[in-house]
């Protein structure tokens, strides 16, 4: 059976009329695995809806617009328009085959502009590698109904499906017989996986993967930059990410996911979708621990167009929101930790006692889950509406570094009912698989599961790598602070006259105070920098492109090209264990999506189980050269 991304059942629901459930039948029913099915979805760039878009790795794309006409209702047609006898009086509607070709066009256009999508010789040099197709199913009309008239003229029967093709004793083989005549072209061409990501990535801008570069741009240098060559890498979902995003209903979802398995990404897409149909007056709440993400994701979603009706907070700043609104008391005095202890007990009384009221948005969505107390997941959970039961938790226990002790809890228990709406991502795709390895190696005694866990439990998750692949991360050891700095400065230089943007780099340091000897070898060779330990620091401008200075703990959840993880001799430090040191590494390592480069001015426990990983490391991908053929 064909794959549907937006789930059969999801889409039954959402089809307009019984010839529409007609070809959802028939699609299932007749078409192989390898064919992929979305149903009524926004494409390309100006956002047209076709019903039914198909595509195979065979056959290329093809496009289906579905009328349930009766032929007493059809007055009259051409090219270009239908002229329909209704109880509205008579009306006159665009030709249903006019407007799937339209569709299909301007797709052919923007998708023979990516050099990795056309022919570079032969006869069909500059044209699209696949073919592509379009049609219109006419699905109560039946071939004798509009015998001995002049319908094929306007629509002709290789590109037209009537209610004979739709008959469930119609052989599969003679439906897709059916399809691939409406294409325009027939020549042998299997798409590779690539390719065809790289379709979908013109098909669906919503499942596109943001990168930092288009943050970087402004408006007019965005469009620029879409409109100019493409890049040989544009990421989008995996089939497994798109399906989990597409079906993402009403009611508790947990996501247990790896880093770099996309949690994110779903985030954002729900969020995107959540925001077209919420009221101004019960918006979409998104909740995660660090500012530094947050202020990420809100970049990420006005981006893509999302306005305020999609809030996004910190859990401490939700806090203060809900202690400005209400007028609630928190202890005087209070600072650092203390204060937002307070903050968050002060609230959830609030909430338990109804001076906070519940349910007060449409949908809630919580990143980073595994940071958040346990009372904090109890409080989140009852601030959405019970209209709704919006919620969607996304969890990782490998990245969670802010919990002293390892949790083992129900989530039932805080309220989150998500049993039998539980997904699990376990394939990384933002790391190589050298940056991968690495971590791994490094955070082997954290992944391991120690014993069987339920549905409704917190999940090991162990990642598994995409296999893409990269440089070798690199260990920088050097004498003292200044060194240390000016071989990290020095990598980045490099990183920079080759072509890589400042905004593409982050230096990810245990505490603020290492940051001082970097800054000024980043000054000293005028590369633009955002530290978080400038005096007068509120937040990142992510709009300029500059190298990030960031805290690890503060740099969860966000990836960058190039990472340089420095000052490893302050780890551990004197209030935390190895493993603790070595979970908070992990989290470091693995917001690189391309280059890793370790460094450090003395020794430590973590410094030589990153020395012994990366030399286990370096020689297991030697061997495998070796073997390789």
């Amino acid at each position: 059976m064909a794959l549907f991304p937006q789930g059969v059942t999801h889409i039954d629901q959402r089809c307009a009329n019984a010839g529409e459930r007609a070809v959802l039948r028939q699609l299932r029913r007749c078409l192989e695995d390898d064919y992929i099915v979305w149903h009524d979805v926004p494409i390309g760039p100006r956002a047209r809806q076709p019903d039914f878009v198909i595509l195979s790795p065979r056959w290329g794309v093809l496009l289906l617009e579905v009328k349930h006409w009766k032929r007493s209702t059809i007055a009259g047609a051409n090219r270009d328009s239908v002229t329909l006898v209704t109880e509205r009086g008579t009306v006159t509607e665009a030709s249903p085959l006019r407007q799937a070709r339209d569709y299909a066009m301007e797709l052919v256009d923007l998708m023979a502009r990516d050099d990795s999508l056309v022919h570079h010789d032969g006869p069909f040099r500059g044209k699209l590698l696949f073919p592509y197709g379009w049609g219109v199913v006419l699905s109560n009309l039946r071939a004798a109904e509009v015998q001995g008239t002049d319908f094929a003229e306007v629509f002709p029967p290789h590109r037209a499906l009537l209610r004979d093709d739709l008959a469930e004793d119609m052989p599969a083989d003679a439906f897709q017989q059916r399809l691939w005549g409406m294409f325009t072209v027939h020549y042998p061409h299997t798409l590779s996986l690539p390719q065809r990501d790289r379709i979908r990535w013109h098909l669906f801008p919503e499942v596109r993967v943001s990168t930092q570069q288009t943050l970087d741009l402004d408006a007019t240098d965005a469009a620029r930059a879409s409109a100019s060559a493409l890049p040989d890498l544009l990421q989008v979902m995996d089939l497994q990410q798109e399906q989990i995003a597409r079906t993402l209903g009403e009611g508790h979802r947990v996501i247990h996911g790896a880093a770099g398995s996309g949690k994110t990404m779903i985030l954002i897409y729900r969020a995107e979708q959540l925001a077209r149909a919420v009221r101004p007056d019960q918006p979409v709440l998104v909740l995660c621990f660090n500012r530094t993400l947050a202020d990420r994701i809100a970049a990420l979603l006005r981006g893509r167009g999302v306005d305020a009706r999609v809030q996004v907070r910190t859990f401490h700043s939700w806090c203060q929101d809900m202690v400005r609104s209400y007028q609630l008391d928190v202890p005087a005095g209070l600072k650092g930790n203390a204060y937002f202890a307070a903050l968050a007990d002060v609230t959830s009384r609030a909430v338990d006692s109804g001076r906070v009221p519940a349910g007060q948005y449409s949908a809630l969505l919580i990143d980073e889950a595994h940071d958040f107390e346990e009372a904090w997941l109890r409080m989140a959970a009852r601030m959405v509406s019970p209209a709704t039961h919006s919620l969607l938790v996304l969890y990782d226990d490998a990245q969670s570094i802010y919990q002293k002790q390892r949790r083992r809890f129900s989530f039932a228990s805080v309220g989150i009912k998500a049993v039998g709406r539980t997904s699990v991502l376990r394939l990384n795709y933002r790391n190589t698989a050298e940056v991968l390895a690495l971590a791994m190696h490094c955070a082997d005694s954290l992944l391991r599961g120690d014993e069987e866990r339920g549905e409704d439990e917190i999940q090991r998750v162990t990642p598994a790598s995409a296999g893409r692949r990269g440089p070798l991360p690199v260990l920088m050891e050097a004498r003292h602070e200044r060194e240390e700095a000016g071989l990290v400065a020095e990598r980045i230089a490099a990183a920079l006259a080759a072509g890589r943007s400042p905004g593409d780099v982050a230096v990810l340091l245990r505490t603020k105070y290492l940051m001082k000897p970097i800054e000024a070898a980043l000054a000293a060779r005028g590369i633009p920098f955002q530290s978080m330990n400038t005096q007068a620091f509120k937040r990142f401008d992510w709009s300029v492109p500059s190298v990030k200075l960031l805290t690890m703990h503060s740099a969860k959840g966000l990836e960058f090209p190039l990472v340089a993880v420095a000052g490893l001799q302050a780890l551990p430090m004197r209030d935390e264990s190895v493993e603790d040191a070595v979970r908070l590494l992990y989290v470091a390592m693995t917001r690189s999506t391309r280059e890793l480069l370790l460094s450090a001015h003395g020794g430590s426990p973590v410094v030589e189980r990153v020395r012994e990983s990366l030399a286990a490391v370096v020689s297991n991908f030697a061997a495998a050269e070796i073997r390789s053929p």
